[in-house]
């Protein structure tokens, strides 16, 4: 039966008991019979003090007491041993039982209750069966003390984990919002190259340029500057909403904008930062205004100015200076395509479609300040003849100007 209390206790030395009777001949039964049979180290003490002094310095896995002690009731033990050694189990012996002893044991952890006397067959089996059950329990124990440990483990991994899964969730969602972000961006862009693709010349550009600025941005005041070779920018188009672009309106904005903007690539200035680049007087002019301005930027160089401004009672979102941002650089290549390409062309000079201004001393120049459009090429009777073209290209009047004035610096022909 040691054997198998080992085994379960997972000690290979023998189990100690505690064996409390002030009888001499019961120390010697359990000291040389019952010790020698059930193989177990016993510790023998004769009062309830010398029990004390036994538990306080061997840790035991089994108590035999007798009820009646010289100083005391062993009963009292019980407290003293599930104090000094948690697992060990008890057993009392008295000459005269009695229940209420009995129940009061066995609720405070007693494992068998003996009545007196005894022969060494039935406390062997007794001291035997109680060390085996006392090896179960302290087996169980350990059991659940290592599975508490691994729950408690489980449970840190588990919010480890879900800390983890948290932030990837996170990350996912603010990955999901950048590239939905870039996608609208993307989108924003397309729309407006496909609108400003449909124009025929320059005068269409800067019209459908601003018609699809005005429509994303809202209502506000426009103003397109072109650059010349030499870098001056010149007013190309102007849209008025609530300030009338005069001369003094004009250049007031090219003093305040034109090289902050071409230095800074884009600026969203508030009333006051806005106020604090124009002189005393455009500040009458131009009163608590609100602007954003980009540079539209092709291959280095700066084609044009686009600037938008409004009453500060509605400022301009980040949305909105985002995407004047975005579509800048698009706007600066479909100018660059217009200027340097079938234009630059000597053979296209003629082509349909090509923008031509009327010059500025002529009395009938444009309409409302607005640049001219070629004539749709004509139509004649003989088209189906193999000796005629089969379009007849309009002539280019002398006094038309080239349509890439605004890249050699002079001033708008309109």
């Amino acid at each position: 039966m040691q054997a198998i209390g080992a085994t379960l206790t997972g000690n290979a030395v023998d189990p100690v008991v505690l064996v409390v009777d002030d009888e001499p001949d019961m120390q010697d039964l359990f000291r040389d019979i019952v010790a020698a049979g059930v193989r177990c180290r016993v510790h023998v003490a004769g009062t309830i003090a010398e029990a004390r002094s036994v538990l306080a310095k061997h840790p035991v896995q089994l108590m035999v007491a007798d009820v009646m002690l010289p100083d005391g009731n062993g009963l009292d033990l019980l407290e003293e041993l599930n104090l000094t050694s948690p697992h060990a189990g008890a057993v009392f012996m008295t000459s005269k039982p009695a229940v209420d002893q009995t129940v009061f044991a066995l609720r405070h952890g007693a494992l068998d209750f003996l009545a007196k006397p005894f022969n060494a067959r039935q406390i062997q089996e007794r001291v035997s069966s109680a060390l085996h059950r006392q090896a179960i329990i302290v087996r169980d124990e350990r059991r659940l003390t290592r599975l508490k440990s691994a729950v408690r483990e489980l449970n840190k991994a588990r919010h480890t984990v879900s800390q983890k899964v948290d932030i990837l969730c996170n990350d996912l969602i603010n990955a999901y919002g950048e590239i939905s972000g870039q996608f609208q961006e993307v989108r924003l862009t397309e729309r407006f190259r496909k609108t400003i693709n449909q124009a025929r010349d320059l005068e269409q550009l800067l019209c459908h340029a601003m018609d699809w600025l005005l429509k994303e941005a809202g209502y506000s005041n426009i103003g397109i500057w072109l650059s010349g070779d030499d870098q001056v920018f010149e007013l190309g188009a102007y849209m008025k909403y609530t300030v009338v672009g005069d001369k003094s309106v004009t250049n007031a904005l090219h003093t305040a904008l034109i090289q902050p903007t071409v230095r800074e690539g884009l600026l969203h200035m508030s009333e006051a930062e806005f106020a604090h680049r124009l002189s005393p007087a455009d500040r009458k002019l131009l009163p608590k205004q609100t602007v954003m301005s980009a540079s539209c930027t092709y291959l280095g160089e700066s084609l044009a100015v686009v600037a938008l401004f409004r009453d500060s009672k509605s400022p301009f979102r980040d949305e909105d200076v985002s995407m004047l941002k975005n579509v800048a650089s698009v706007f600066a290549t479909a100018l660059a395509t217009m200027v340097h390409g079938p234009a630059d062309d000597d053979a296209a000079d003629n082509d349909a479609g090509k923008y031509v201004g009327d010059d500025a001393g002529d009395e009938d120049a444009g309409h409302d300040g607005a640049p001219d459009l070629l004539e749709e090429p004509e139509q004649t009777d003989q088209l189906d003849s193999p000796e005629q073209p089969k379009q007849k290209k309009r002539k280019k009047r002398k006094d038309e100007p080239d349509a890439d004035w605004w890249k050699r610096g002079e001033p708008p022909p309109f």
